[in-house]
C-alpha cells in the first residue's frame, strides 16, 4: 500500500514507519525542511519529502496517488498557542481536503489523537470507559486534538472518507521506562526522591521522602510506589511497539472505519515491573507509600472487538526490554528518547 505518513521523525511516527516498511508498504514521509531529526530514519526505505506541514500546497502535492494517510504530525507544546493551531489543526484540514479531492479510492485516513482527552491520574479503581472523554478539555493541545477528531469524523460522515481515530497513550520507547524521559515512570529511588523533593511539604510527602532517603543510604536502588489506598501504582501507558501495531491494524480492519479507539499496552503495574527488574538486574527494591495515588486503566473492550487489537507488551516485557536496551542490546525499536528527562 502507498501510504502518506506525517510525523515520521517523532517517537511514535518513526516506529510506525519502521513497522509499515517491514510489512512491505511504500511510505511517503513529509518532514520539516530544517529538521535535524531525520537521521533516525536513515535505515528505512522511505520516500522523504522536505515539506513543512504548514505548507498547504506542498503538503497537498504529497497526497495524489496515495492509498492511505496516517496523520501523526503534531506540536505537543510551543512558545505560542498559534503555533499549535497552525501545526495541530490546519494540516489536518489540508490532508482531509486533499484526500477528498485527489484520492477517490482512498482506503484509510488514520488520525492520531490522544488520551489527554480523559482524566487518568489519581486513584481510579474502575476501568475508564470511552464515554468518559472530556468534551470541554482544558489546554491548547487537548482542544486541538478534540477539534481534529471532530474534523476527521465530519469528513467521514459528510464525504464518506474511510477514517479511523486512534487515541494514543503516553507512549514510551525502550529505555524510557527507566525514567530517562519522565521521572514518575521510573523504578529508581533517586528519580522519585527528586520528584517528591520538588513538592510542597506535608506529613505524607515528608514521610515518603525520609523513607526514600533511608533506602538510598542503604544502597537500595529500586522502589515500588504504593498508593495511600494500599496497592502499588498502576498506570495505563503505551509501549511504542504496541502503538505501531495498532496503526497497522487501523489500515486494514474494516470494522474500524468511522470509529475511534483508545490504544494502550497492558497496564504498567509497578508491583509487577519493579520486582521483575530486581530479579534480572540483581538490584534490591522496597515498597514505599507515596502521598498521592497513581492507579488507573482504560476499558479496551471496544478496541479489542472492532479494531482487533490485543496489546502484546506488559510490565515485565516493558521493563526488561528497557533494561536490555539501556545496556546496549537491540530490542527492535528506533531509539528516539532523550538522554535527560524533559519533565
Amino acid at each position: 500500500m502507498k501510504i502518506l505518513l506525517t510525523g515520521a521523525t517523532g517517537r511514535i511516527g518513526a516506529n510506525v514507519a519502521k513497522r509499515l516498511v517491514e510489512e512491505g508498504h511504500h511510505i511517503i514521509a513529509p518532514v520539516r525542511p530544517d529538521t535535524d531529526r531525520a537521521d533516525k530514519l536513515a535505515g528505512l526505505d522511505l520516500d522523504l519529502r522536505r515539506v513543512d506541514l504548514r505548507d498547504r500546497e506542498g503538503l497537498t502535492a504529497c497526497v495524489p496517488g496515495v492509498e492511505a494517510i496516517v496523520h501523526l504530525g503534531v506540536k505537543l507544546r510551543g512558545p505560542t498557542n498559534y503555533e499549535q493551531l497552525d501545526i495541530n489543526l490546519a494540516p489536518t484540514l489540508t490532508l482531509l481536503e486533499a484526500a477528498r479531492l485527489h484520492c477517490p479510492d482512498l482506503r484509510r485516513f488514520v488520525y492520531g489523537s490522544s488520551d489527554v482527552l480523559w482524566t487518568h491520574t489519581g486513584w481510579m479503581p474502575d476501568p475508564i470507559p470511552y464515554e468518559a472523554r472530556h468534551t470541554w478539555p482544558v489546554g491548547m493541545y487537548a482542544w486541538s486534538k478534540l477539534a481534529g477528531e471532530a474534523m476527521v469524523h465530519s469528513y467521514h460522515v459528510q464525504y464518506g472518507l474511510p477514517t479511523v481515530i486512534l487515541n494514543i497513550p503516553y507512549t514510551f520507547c525502550g529505555r524510557e521506562f527507566l525514567g530517562d524521559r519522565v521521572r514518575p515512570i521510573s523504578p529508581y529511588v533517586r528519580h522519585h526522591l527528586e520528584e517528591l523533593e520538588k513538592g510542597s511539604p506535608s506529613a505524607q510527602r515528608d514521610a515518603a521522602v525520609r523513607r526514600l532517603r533511608d533506602l538510598e543510604a542503604e544502597g537500595k536502588e529500586l522502589v515500588v510506589p504504593l498508593c495511600p489506598e494500599g496497592p502499588p501504582f498502576k498506570r495505563h501507558l503505551g509501549d511504542v511497539r504496541d502503538v505501531a501495531a495498532a496503526h497497522s491494524l487501523a489500515l486494514t480492519e474494516g470494522r474500524a472505519v468511522g470509529e475511534a479507539f483508545v490504544i494502550m499496552s497492558r497496564p504498567f503495574d509497578f508491583g509487577v515491573a519493579v520486582p521483575h527488574l530486581a530479579r534480572i538486574s540483581g538490584k534490591a527494591y522496597s515498597q514505599v507509600t507515596f502521598p498521592r495515588a497513581e492507579y488507573y486503566e482504560y476499558d479496551l473492550t471496544k478496541t479489542r472487538e472492532l479494531l482487533g487489537f490485543e496489546p502484546q507488551y506488559g510490565p515485565e516485557a516493558m521493563i526488561e526490554d528497557a533494561w536490555r536496551q539501556a545496556k546496549g542490546e537491540e530490542i527492535g525499536v528506533i531509539d528516539v528518547g532523550p538522554d535527560h528527562p524533559v519533565s
